[in-house]
């Protein structure tokens, strides 16, 4: 019959847990504190440093841990240990305050790169100064999981339980508690409770006593067998005839299809490890299959993803998101190839590799955040060459906002005055933080904010057509042309006797037809077909910086259309309008 553990045992392990992992506890201790500061509104001068605080708290306690594994089986003395945590949890301080005051989401993937490379290096670190066992490595990252699940289990169940008592007692006996406690519960529970849950179960790799044995769970290999494996099949298949459609129509690959190879190959390596210490087994026909030539199938797929993301980084250069994709595609192509040609391949090769090219895309010049900030420099630096010859069209004009955007956002305004010849000082003097419109403003250019709309019209069979015109430098002849305005598709005109020309008065009214637009000038009526114009052109479809216009005779006026921005849906060779915007001149007939 089983026992609930005593107070006195619970106490106990509490009390080895903080024996064994010291430093691990007071930086927990340490991250709940800031964290419950945070929720006090009384400390928001404080608040750039609590939530820096919080962040260190978090990274230290991995790197603390990956430091403990490796030492325990190293067996040097625990002084060395904690000097070289101290060391380097310094490192990891000194890096995370020096983030901006407002952390932007570059320094939030930074951060969040930092701590699944040190999640990853817990998992081997202490495999590194002993022989590598693969089934002890196997069976150490399987406690070390399922210890995370249960460990969050207990502390969900746990919150539930104290939260609703809170509530039973503010309710039933008419206790004033204020709201903030809940959070206050949440964080201790979540800090505290749940860590040293977590550190307790925290198997140990160098107990000659107890050593760590294979020990494969049913459920998993049922999960991996039922589950996991068929779902990744169904992903290789997608792929596989999405390969084949792009040999056989010579096509390029859409952008997103590099994010499906890379869940593909994440997935299917985690199918991998899942099943590998069983693979082998007689009964295991399927698993072993999988086994055999998972990596075989990656080959073509890897082709695909660098065919997909070397494209994007030719049109577009280098960003964040294209670098770690680029990176991922080259640390799955090292595993693949470690894979197929080592004859007796050990698993730890997964996370190390994985490890260290995360921890080398964080800092230096072959960083994500150095490679993508000289990339887009120099195509913002080519631009700015450009346009002192020639005029930007407005394809030009949408990469160029996007440049603009990505480096004021990432990097600063400051950034961008190497290149652009003081023609951003008299704005920086009115303005220190300008938004990307201003400065696209201030070097002569119209803000384009939809930049990547075209490429998404494309997949959704939309048409897009805009007008490039810089109201700035725009000089036009109107020479012979009385009146002149601007209609859209869902603006009636209703101008009631408001023009005078030549002693006589004009009203000029709009209302919305099926066909486009009836235009009423005092008791004539002109009506203006502008759907079937659209469908007619096909330079709508284009969006070439095409100047499109439409004239319409009428006995008493001559009426002169400049299209200046059309979108809607495409079905076929149809095309429904969903708005428009026109530029009208009307010359009156003698």
């Amino acid at each position: 019959m089983s026992k609930f553990p005593s107070l006195q045992n619970v106490l106990n392990a509490t009390q080895k847990t903080i024996f064994r992992f010291p430093l691990e506890t007071i930086t927990i201790i340490c991250g709940t504190i800031f964290a419950i500061l945070l929720i006090e509104d009384e400390f928001k001068d404080s608040q750039e440093f609590l939530v820096k605080g919080v962040l260190s708290s978090s990274l230290c306690l991995v790197l603390f841990l990956s430091v403990s594994l490796f030492f325990f089986d190293s067996k040097k003395n625990n002084l060395f240990r904690f000097l070289t945590s101290m060391a380097l949890g310094s490192l990891v301080v000194a890096f995370v305050f020096n983030f901006k005051k407002e952390i932007t989401e570059v320094e939030i993937q930074q951060f969040l790169v930092l701590n699944i490379a040190l999640h990853l290096l817990v998992s081997f670190a202490g495999f590194l100064p002993k022989k590598y066992s693969q089934d002890e490595f196997w069976e150490f990252n399987k406690q070390l999981f399922l210890r995370i699940l249960t460990s969050g289990l207990y502390s969900a169940v746990l919150y539930i339980g104290l939260a609703l008592a809170i509530t039973a007692v503010e309710n039933l006996f008419n206790v004033e508690i204020t709201d903030k406690i809940y959070g206050y519960l949440f964080v201790i529970i979540a800090g505290i409770f749940n860590t040293i849950f977590f550190l307790n179960g925290v198997p140990d790799t160098n107990n000659n006593e107890n050593l760590l044995k294979l020990s494969y769970p049913n459920g998993l290999k049922n999960f991996t067998q039922y589950v996991l494996l068929p779902l990744i099949s169904l992903y290789l298949v997608i792929l596989i005839c999405y390969e084949t459609k792009i040999l056989v129509t010579l096509s390029l690959p859409v952008g997103w299809v590099s994010y499906l190879v890379l869940v593909f190959a994440i997935f299917g390596i985690l199918s991998f490890l899942l099943v590998h210490p069983i693979a082998a087994e007689k009964g295991n026909l399927w698993m072993r299959t999988f086994n055999r030539w998972f990596y075989y199938l990656m080959v073509p797929l890897l082709g695909l993803l660098f065919w997909a993301i070397l494209y994007r980084i030719h049109l577009y250069g280098f960003t964040h998101e294209r670098y770690y994709v680029l990176l991922l595609s080259i640390s799955l192509t090292i595993v693949v190839a470690y894979f197929l040609i080592q004859k007796q391949p050990k698993i730890i090769f997964i996370p190390i590799s994985l490890c260290i090219a995360g921890l080398l895309s964080i800092v230096g010049p072959q960083s994500a955040d150095s490679i993508s900030r000289n990339s887009q420099l120099s195509r913002f630096e080519i631009y700015m060459q450009k346009t002192e010859k020639v005029k930007l069209s407005f394809e030009q004009e949408k990469d160029l906002s996007s440049i603009v955007d990505f480096l004021e956002k990432n990097y600063g305004v400051e950034t961008l005055l190497p290149y652009t010849k003081d023609k951003l000082t008299l704005l920086l003097k009115k303005d220190k933080t300008p938004e990307s419109s201003e400065i696209m403003k201030a070097l002569g250019f119209q803000y384009r904010y939809q930049y990547d709309r075209n490429e998404r019209n494309k997949n959704d069979n939309e048409f897009y057509y805009n007008l490039y015109e810089n109201e700035q430098q725009r000089i036009e002849n109107i020479h012979g042309y009385d009146i002149a305005f601007s209609i859209g598709k869902n603006e009636n005109l209703d101008c009631d006797k408001c023009i005078n020309i030549n002693n006589k008065s004009y009203s000029i009214m709009s209302s919305k037809k099926e066909y486009g637009i009836e235009l009423k000038i005092n008791q004539d009526i002109i009506p203006l077909p502008i759907v079937d114009f659209v469908n007619e052109n096909p330079a709508f479809d284009q969006n070439k910086n095409q100047k499109i216009v439409q004239k319409i005779e009428s006995p008493k006026y001559t009426v002169l259309m400049t299209y200046l921005t059309v979108n809607g849906k495409k079905e076929g060779m149809k095309k429904t309008l969903n708005q428009y915007r026109i530029k009208v001149m009307i010359r009156i007939k003698e």
